[in-house]
């Protein structure tokens, strides 16, 4: 069967007129470049055109996975320092709260009342909070008045005798 349509195409190809065959051979070679554009081509071409466009956001998002890990090693680093007395880290960052702040301690919680705080000062007293004293928030109420804050914090003190 394989050879006699072999045979047919020998043939009608011998009796095809130069110009016949040339325009046949164009046909197939157009056919050919267009099957290689849309099977392996135009493929990569697109996926290059999108990691290209997307690089930007992943080099952000690398740049922030290094920050993290960078603020992950910092913290490793500090807990596998001394033990941290909580409540007397807690009372030396609440100076930069003015004198409107409080600390009342119950058992494993610390809540922290202030009244009139600037942003700055609050949020400096959270990051020692957090970094220094091995706390978690476990509860905030703010207030915002004037561009002062005022509320309270409950904090998980760190279990005695562990960062």
């Amino acid at each position: 069967m394989m050879q006699s349509l072999r045979s047919a195409w020998q043939a009608r190809w011998s009796q095809a007129s130069a110009r016949e065959q040339t325009l046949v051979r164009i046909a197939i070679s157009v056919l050919l470049l267009a099957a290689l554009w849309f099977i392996a081509l135009r493929p990569a071409w697109v996926g290059l055109k999108a990691a290209r466009a997307q690089a930007p956001v992943v080099r952000a998002q690398y740049e922030q996975v290094l920050q993290l890990q960078a603020q992950a090693n910092a913290l490793r680093a500090q807990a596998s320092g001394a033990p941290v007395d909580a409540k007397a880290v807690l009372q030396s960052a609440l100076s930069g709260l003015e004198k409107n702040a409080r600390l009342a301690v119950q058992a494993e919680r610390a809540t922290v009342s202030f009244k009139d705080a600037k942003p700055e000062a609050l949020a400096r007293f959270l990051e020692q909070a957090r970094l220094m004293a091995h706390t978690s928030t476990l509860e905030m109420h703010f207030n915002q008045s004037g561009g002062l804050w005022s509320g309270t914090i409950v904090l998980l003190l760190p279990a005695t005798g562990t960062p």
